[in-house]
Parts: C-alpha cells; structure tokens; sequence
C-alpha cells in the first residue's frame, strides 16, 4: 500500500493489530491523527493513544481495547478519500449504524465526533466511521 493516504494506512494497521490480537499498534504521528486517536480514546474505542519519541520522527502508540477477547472496535472504516473527500453541513451529517458508531470529523473547531459537530453547529470533512 503507497503512503498517497496515511489515515487508511492508520486504519489498515489498526484492523491489522486487532485481527491478530495485539495490545498495541505504532505508526507514524500526525496532528490529524492524533486528533482521530483521541477522539476514539475519548468515546472509549481504545485504551490510550500518546505521542513517542523526538520531533520531527514521532510515532502514535495506541493501546488497543479487547472485551472477552474482541475487539471493541468492529468496523473502522475510511469516509472521506484523498480522491474523494467528503464534506457535510452541520445538519447533514450522516448517522452511522443508526446512531451506535461514531463517525469522526475534521471541522474548524478541530477533529470532533459527528454528535460533537452537530451540537455545535459545525460542518466538516467526514474522516472515517467507527463501530
């Protein structure tokens, strides 16, 4: 897989990880990244998510979350492509799974959940799903 979109190569490495049964997963930090780890961090898909090592090389660490041995996050899928991206106002924003998953989004007040979004009053580029 080429490097053209590294939030899917987050989110392959992350699936990767967890189909395996790791309990951590590393990859090159981004600020856009790590928004989209702290948001699954904060709405309890993983375990923890932090910075390692020295700028300008940094890596994310997550800490994967496991309830009886699978894995909280069931889908983690990629919305918004570098081809393709995809915006939506404030009222617009999609449910997804009929409002069980979390859809993440990078808007002007930073990278929030749709719920987030919507009570603010905020549009932005759909990122990525996660159930």
């Amino acid at each position: 897989m080429s490097m053209q979109d590294p939030i899917s190569d987050m989110i392959s490495r992350v699936k990767n990880a967890q189909s395996r049964g790791h309990k951590e997963v590393i990859f090159s930090a981004s600020k856009i990244k790590f928004g989209i780890c702290k948001v699954l961090e904060s709405e309890g898909f993983i375990k923890k998510a932090e910075i390692m090592g020295d700028k300008p090389k940094q890596d994310i660490k997550l800490t994967l979350k496991y309830f009886e041995d699978l894995p909280v996050i069931k889908e983690f899928d990629r919305a918004s492509k570098p081809g393709l991206r995809k915006y939506f106002s404030s009222d617009q924003i999609p449910s997804v799974k009929g409002g069980l998953g979390t859809a993440i989004m990078t808007t002007s007040i930073g990278i929030i959940t749709s719920d987030k979004a919507k009570k603010e009053k905020v549009g932005g580029e759909l990122i990525c799903t996660v159930f």
